[in-house]
C-alpha cells in the first residue's frame, strides 16, 4: 500500500529525467534512484498501457549511469557538503549506494563518518551496512565504547529478535568489549528496562559476552527499576478476578470492569460436576483450556499480537513471543486453576488424585489401556516437594505415552533406562497426519494476512466502514466490490479466485464456512486438527496439501503447544521462560519468598499436567472413534 501512493510520482520523475541535466543535490539523485527501482520492478500505475510501460523501462536505464557518476565524484574534500542535506527517508539507500559504488573503499573513516554525522545518519543505521563496518571498524569500535547507551546496539545485535535489518559489529569488537559495554549500561543512570530484560533473559554465551554474573546484575537492576517505578507512578490496574456465585445460573460469566476481567462461576454448576470426568471436562470447556478440536488455547499465537505490539515491542532472538493477550489468558487460567484446586479441596477432592484416576483407572475401563502409572504427591508434602514430584510425574506420563505409541505397550524398565530431558515436540501420535500446518508458501500466508491481520490492506474503506481486520469489516458492514479502493481490489480478487469470499453484487461476504473454519484454525491455533474435521473441511485441507500450502505432521502436541511446554519448563527453545522443570530438578530455584513461590509454581505445574492430560485424552478419543468407524 505504501508504494501505491508513490507510483505516479515515480513515473513523473522518470519521464522528466534528462541525462544532460541530472539533479545536482543528494535528495534529487536518491529520488531518481528510487524512481528507477519502481519502474524496473513493475510498480507502475495500472492505467499505463503496455507500450508506455516499455518506454518507461527504456527511459529508466540511463539513470543508473547518472547515479554512478554522481557518487563517483564523492571524495574526502566534498563529502560533508554533498551529503549534509540528505532526507532521513533516504538514509538506507544512501548507505547502500555508498557501499555498492565503492565510496567507502576510497574515502577515509574520519571524513566519511563526519559527513554521515552531519547528514544525521545514526550509528544504528551505520551498523546495518556491512561494508561500512568492514572499512571503518577501528573508528566504530571507539564510538561504541565511548558511551554506555551504545550497549543497546550491541544487545540488539546479539540478543534482539525480529530486527527489520541485520546489523554488524566491527571485527575488532570483542566479546570482552561487549561485556564491558553492557555492564557499564546496567550501571548507568537511566538504562532502558526493555534492554535490561533482554540481558537478564539472555542465554549464557561466550560470543556475546553474556555470563551468569551479568545476567544476575541485569535482573537485579531491572527489578529495582520496576519496583521504584510503581512506587512513584500509580499506573493502571489490570488483571483478572475469579469468584464463585451462589446466585448465578450460567456456568460462567466474564465481564470487563475497566481493565480487569472478572470471571464468575456458578456454585451450582461446580457442585453438580464433582465426579472425576466432569472435573477434567471443566478444565477443558468451562475454563476453556481446549474447547475446540482438542487444541490448547494456552500458548502464545502470532495472530494475537497486533500491529502496535509487533512494531514497538523489543524481543530477544530466543524469546518466547509473549504479548498482552497471552499475558491476560495466562493470568486467567492460572487463577482459575488455583481457585478450582482450592474449591475441590473443600469437597475433599485432590486434583492429583483425579489425574491418578484418569491414567490408572479410567483409561483401562474406557479404552482397555493398561500400564500407566501416576504417583500423586503425599498429602503431607510441602509445595516444594509437590513441585518436584509433579514435574517428574509429568515427564513420566509423557514418556509412558510415547512408549505406548511406539511399542504398543508401556515397559517401565525401558522408560527408566531411557530417562532424559523431555522434548515435548517429539512426543509421538498414533494418528497419521494429525495436524496440518501452513508451509512457507506465499499464497496461504497472503490469504491469512488479508483475512485476519489488523495490518491487512483490507481493514479500512472510510471512517464509517472499517474493522479490526477484513473478517471483522465484512461482518460489521455491507461492503460492495465497487466501494473498494483501487489498491484493495487485486487482493480481494485473489480471495474470490480461491473461493474464500464472493461478491453478490450488493456486498462481499465469506463464501464457504468449511474453508473459513480451516483458515480460522490456522490463524487462531496455528494448526488444524485434521481428524476432528468433517469431510468437507478435510477436502479443503487435502487440496491445500496438494498445492503445498499446508503440510500434515503427526505428534501429540502441535508446534505451538510444544513451544508452550518448553517455554514453561526448560531452556531448549527459549531464553525468557521460567525454566521450572530445570530449576526444580536441579534444586536451583530462588531461595526467596519461602513457600509462596513454590505454591505458585505448583499451580503452574497442575495447569500443565491437566493440559497434557487433555491432549492425551483427545488422542485416545480420536483413536477410539476411528476404530468404531472401521468396525
Amino acid at each position: 500500500m505504501a508504494t501505491y501512493w508513490q507510483v505516479h510520482r515515480a513515473v513523473e520523475v522518470v519521464k522528466g529525467f534528462d541525462p544532460a541535466a541530472p539533479p545536482d543535490g543528494v535528495n534529487g539523485i536518491l529520488e531518481l534512484h528510487n524512481a528507477r527501482l519502481f519502474v524496473e520492478s513493475g510498480f507502475i500505475p495500472t492505467d499505463v498501457v503496455e507500450e508506455d510501460r516499455k518506454a518507461l523501462v527504456v527511459s529508466a536505464k540511463p539513470i543508473e549511469r547518472t547515479i554512478a557518476q554522481w557518487f563517483g565524484a564523492l571524495e574526502d574534500d566534498n563529502l560533508a557538503d554533498m551529503l549534509t542535506a540528505v532526507d532521513w527517508q533516504y538514509h538506507e539507500h544512501l548507505l547502500d549506494l555508498l557501499a555498492g559504488l565503492g565510496v567507502f573503499g576510497r574515502c577515509s573513516g574520519t571524513a566519511m563518518l563526519t559527513a554521515l554525522d552531519g547528514a544525521k545518519v545514526h550509528i544504528c543505521d551505520m551498523l546495518t551496512s556491512k561494508r561500512l563496518v568492514e572499512n571503518y571498524g577501528v573508528t566504530l569500535r571507539e564510538r561504541l565504547l565511548a558511551e554506555p547507551d551504545r550497549a543497546e546496539l550491541v544487545v540488539r545485535h546479539h540478543l534482539g529478535g525480529g530486527m527489520k535489518k541485520e546489523s554488524f559489529l566491527p571485527a575488532n569488537f570483542t566479546a570482552a568489549d561487549s561485556r564491558t559495554l553492557m555492564e557499564a549500561y546496567i550501571d548507568s543512570a537511566e538504562p532502558n528496562p526493555n534492554y535490561l530484560r533482554l540481558i537478564a533473559d539472555a542465554p549464557i554465551d561466550s560470543k556475546s559476552g553474556v555470563d551468569a554474573k551479568l545476567v544476575v546484575k541485569a535482573k537485579r537492576r531491572y527489578g529495582a527499576m520496576n519496583e521504584n517505578f510503581f512506587k512513584t507512578t500509580p499506573g493502571v490496574k489490570t488483571g483478572c478476578t475469579v469468584a464463585v456465585s451462589s446466585a448465578q445460573f450460567e456456568p460462567v460469566k466474564a465481564t470487563l470492569n475497566n481493565m480487569v476481567i472478572e470471571y464468575t462461576f456458578s456454585q451450582a454448576w461446580l457442585e453438580g460436576t464433582l465426579d472425576f470426568p466432569s472435573v477434567l471436562n471443566n478444565f477443558q470447556f468451562l475454563f476453556e483450556f481446549a474447547p475446540q478440536h482438542g487444541l490448547l488455547t494456552l500458548p502464545a499465537f502470532n495472530g494475537e499480537r497486533r500491529g502496535l505490539e509487533l512494531a514497538f515491542g523489543i524481543n530477544g532472538v530466543k524469546d518466547y513471543p509473549t504479548g498482552h493477550v497471552f499475558t491476560a489468558k495466562d493470568r486467567a487460567t492460572l487463577l482459575q486453576t488455583t481457585m478450582y484446586q482450592r474449591y475441590l479441596g473443600t469437597k475433599d477432592i485432590d486434583l492429583e488424585e483425579v489425574l491418578r484416576w484418569y491414567f490408572e483407572e479410567h483409561l483401562l475401563t474406557e479404552y482397555g489401556i493398561a500400564g500407566f502409572v501416576f504417583s500423586p504427591s503425599s498429602q503431607k508434602a510441602n509445595y516444594l516437594e509437590r513441585c518436584r514430584n509433579l514435574f517428574a510425574e509429568m515427564e513420566s506420563i509423557a514418556t509412558q505415552f510415547g512408549l505406548l505409541v511406539e511399542d504398543g505397550e508401556i515397559d517401565h524398565d525401558v522408560a527408566t533406562a531411557g530417562a532424559e530431558i523431555m522434548r515435548y515436540r517429539t512426543i509421538p501420535s498414533a494418528l497419521e497426519g494429525k495436524y496440518a500446518y501452513a508451509t512457507n508458501h506465499s499464497e496461504i500466508h497472503t490469504i491469512l494476512h488479508a483475512l485476519f491481520s489488523d495490518q491487512s490492506h483490507l481493514t479500512y474503506i472510510n471512517e464509517d466502514i472499517r474493522g479490526e481486520d477484513f473478517v471483522d469489516l465484512l461482518r460489521r458492514n455491507n461492503v460492495s466490490y465497487e466501494s473498494l479502493h483501487e489498491y484493495q481490489q487485486p487482493l480481494v480478487d485473489k480471495l474470490i479466485e480461491h473461493g474464500v469470499v464472493e461478491s453478490t453484487g450488493d456486498r462481499i461476504r465469506l463464501k464457504d464456512s468449511d474453508l473459513f473454519q480451516v483458515l480460522q484454525s490456522l490463524n487462531d491455533s496455528e494448526a488444524v486438527a485434521y481428524h476432528h474435521l468433517n469431510t468437507r473441511c478435510r477436502a479443503h485441507v487435502d487440496r491445500m496439501v496438494d498445492a503445498e500450502w499446508l503440510a500434515r505432521r503427526s505428534s501429540l502436541l502441535t508446534k505451538a503447544e510444544a513451544a508452550y511446554f518448553n517455554y514453561n519448563l526448560n531452556s531448549i527453545d527459549f531464553a525468557n521462560g521460567p525454566k521450572l522443570r530445570n530449576k526444580y530438578q536441579h534444586g536451583i530455584q530462588s531461595k526467596g519468598n519461602g513457600d509462596a513461590q513454590h505454591q505458585q509454581t505448583y499451580y503452574i505445574a497442575l495447569r500443565l499436567m491437566v493440559a497434557l492430560t487433555i491432549k492425551i485424552n483427545d488422542e485416545f478419543w480420536l483413536l477410539d472413534v476411528a476404530i468404531r468407524r472401521q468396525a
